[in-house]
């Protein structure tokens, strides 16, 4: 039972991050470094995941050196995902006659 709450909660929290992300990237919202001089920590972070997605992995780093965090956390997040359903799948398998 434990287990299974840790899961859901897990589940969710990737959910969240994955719209979350895709709602920034596709959503022309404007930032203040978009009217100012400064720079923020996510400057060319939308860039950068774009370049990313084309292959364009050492621009990408260029772009916003925070794509590493994401790329490991997104990775991170899909085998977490792919070994609970291969194990879901296993147990089906094998489950009771």
């Amino acid at each position: 039972m434990k287990n299974s709450v840790w899961r859901e909660v897990r589940f969710s929290l990737y959910l969240a991050a994955v719209l979350n992300g895709l709602i920034i990237q596709v959503v022309p919202f404007q930032y203040k470094c978009n009217f100012t001089d400064e720079k923020c920590f996510a400057c060319g972070l939308r860039t950068a995941v774009d370049l990313f997605l084309h292959g364009r992995f050492l621009a990408a780093y260029q772009s916003n050196r925070l794509i590493v965090v994401l790329a490991l956390a997104a990775a991170i997040m899909a085998v977490d995902v792919l070994l609970y359903l291969y194990r879901q799948g296993q147990g089906k398998r094998h489950g009771p006659v």
